[in-house]
């Protein structure tokens, strides 16, 4: 079908007409035997470089150019679901061909112009495509993007409700570092933030092969915070959506725990996401634990792996999955009103990750002291501990990913501007108001109850973990006012083989 948009493509070729003509005209034989030919096609695929699929909705145009200098009669139309495109009854001569979408337009992208030499009355075939990944790269990341080992995020902000893009939209990207040098190691958490253009489309330049946190923001819309990374030299769309959500404020029973609950805000919608939890090996996994990351919407699957969550926020989320003898597995997902696509987890079961551990990885060393200590205290009962078998079956990524299969355990982001990438924890079991547990580490307590543990406490460093929950017996070496709990981490270095 005729695309009524005006010409974007070929209207900057002009200055290569009569490049083109040059080696076509003159020779008035040659026009004669044009003239006796019959019409021909034009067809092809247009490809998309960045997502490795056909490209769809891309404005194809064909301009006839009769002489030096000159261009005439263009043609457009528009790529199908499956990137072709076609243009019938195309007379004998000498074309410009070319092509342009929002998506490359939006990155400052133009595809190459062809030249088409139409001298047959049979289907002429031209495909084209998006530049390549390393030329992206250098668009984006500039030219020494490729040798440093960079990577391009790139996608577009869509509102949840009307599928629309958000112009001027907020996207936020981190991700932890550390930094040797001089005998010292430092860890530093590097910030990208990119604002999407008149398209809705945002470009960022990130480091290959690192876990980031991304959140896209449009005034009060707002996504998850969602955690993922981008392969080495590679380019990856993530569109996000963004959505509104009310806030639901715990009422605490006390002054203490007002303070730790004031800021424990829900956040609700009108969103839905249905999905099945299974394993590997494909099994579905019943009673497995499903919520959103912030824990949002808690619920448990059927007997056939099957889960219902309701009430969420719209937006692009993450959702997490978590049962007795796995370990936790996650998912991206868009919670939009417009479409709803089945979620689907798959989790790991952790006894082929203990064999595979006990095989290759070295024990961990305490001091004789802090191991009869911990001993001690797990033959009392009270508590819920993580010993070095148990923590090595879980090759986490983050310290959070070493709790996550701990019931009445959650990580909270802040809401305000100055703490909405900090994460705490706080400790919820039965009915009990969320509250702030009491933090030790390595048998001293941490003055901060809000300290991001994923910045401070490594997870390939951490040798035992206690958790103490509200309402059981709590050992004498760390007693404290505090009514809510107790978090233990003991960390050291490793065994060397």
């Amino acid at each position: 079908m005729p695309d009524s948009r005006p010409v974007v493509v070929l209207a900057v070729a002009a200055t290569f007409a009569s490049m083109v003509a040059a080696g076509s005209g003159g020779a008035q034989g040659t026009d004669r035997q044009l003239a006796s030919l019959r019409a021909s096609r034009v067809a092809g695929t247009v490809f998309d470089s960045i997502t490795m699929r056909p490209l769809a909705q891309a404005v194809v145009q064909l301009a006839l150019v009769p002489a030096r200098g000159m261009i005439a009669t263009v043609r457009s139309t528009v790529t199908d679901s499956s990137g072709r495109y076609e243009f019938p009854g195309v007379s004998p001569g000498t074309y410009l061909l070319g092509f342009q979408h929002v998506a490359a337009d939006s990155l400052g992208l133009r595809s190459p112009v062809h030249r088409l030499d139409v001298r047959t009355e049979s289907v002429v075939t031209a495909s084209m495509a998006v530049p390549s990944m390393a030329g992206l790269i250098r668009t984006v990341c500039g030219r020494d993007g490729v040798k440093d080992s960079l990577s391009v995020l790139l996608g577009s902000v869509r509102h949840a409700q009307a599928d629309t893009a958000l112009p001027g939209a907020f996207v936020s990207i981190r991700w932890g570092e550390v930094l040797l040098g001089r005998g010292q190691m430092q860890r530093s958490t590097p910030i990208v933030d990119a604002f999407a253009n008149e398209e809705g489309w945002y470009s960022a330049c990130v480091p290959g092969d690192v876990p980031m946190t991304v959140r896209a923001a449009h005034g009060t819309d707002l996504s998850g915070s969602i955690e993922f990374g981008v392969p080495a030299h590679a380019v990856l769309r993530r569109d996000l959506y963004v959505g509104a959500a009310s806030a639901e404020v715990r009422t605490a029973d006390s002054t203490a725990e007002a303070r730790a609950a004031a800021e424990r805000i829900i956040e609700r919608g009108t969103g839905e996401v249905r999905g099945l939890v299974r394993a590997v090996d494909g099994r579905a996994i019943a009673g497995a634990r499903v919520a959103l990351l912030n824990g949002t919407g808690e619920t448990r699957t059927n007997q056939r792996g099957e889960f219902v969550l309701r009430g969420l926020p719209l937006g692009t989320h993450m959702i997490e999955a978590w049962a007795i003898g796995y370990l936790p597995g996650q998912q991206i997902v868009d919670i939009v009103e417009f479409r709803r696509e089945p979620a689907e987890i798959e989790l790991f079961d952790v006894s082929a990750y203990r064999l595979d551990t006990v095989r290759v990885a070295a024990a961990r060393r305490l001091e004789a002291t802090v191991r009869a200590g911990f001993e001690r205290r797990r033959r009392s009962g009270s508590g819920i501990f993580l010993d070095e078998t148990a923590l090595d079956s879980m090759r986490a990524m983050t310290f959070k990913d070493l709790l996550r299969g701990i019931a009445g355990v959650q990580f909270v982001r802040g809401r305000r501007p100055d703490d909405i990438w900090d994460e705490h924890i706080e400790f919820s079991t039965g009915r009990s108001r969320p509250c702030l547990p009491v933090i030790y580490l390595n048998g001293a307590q941490l003055v901060q109850d809000r300290t991001d543990l994923d910045v401070l406490v490594p997870p390939s460093s951490v040798q035992r973990i206690e958790v103490y929950h509200r309402g059981v017996a709590i050992p004498a070496e760390f007693a404290s006012a505090n009514t809510c709990g107790v978090l233990a981490i003991w960390t050291g270095p490793r065994r060397r083989m």
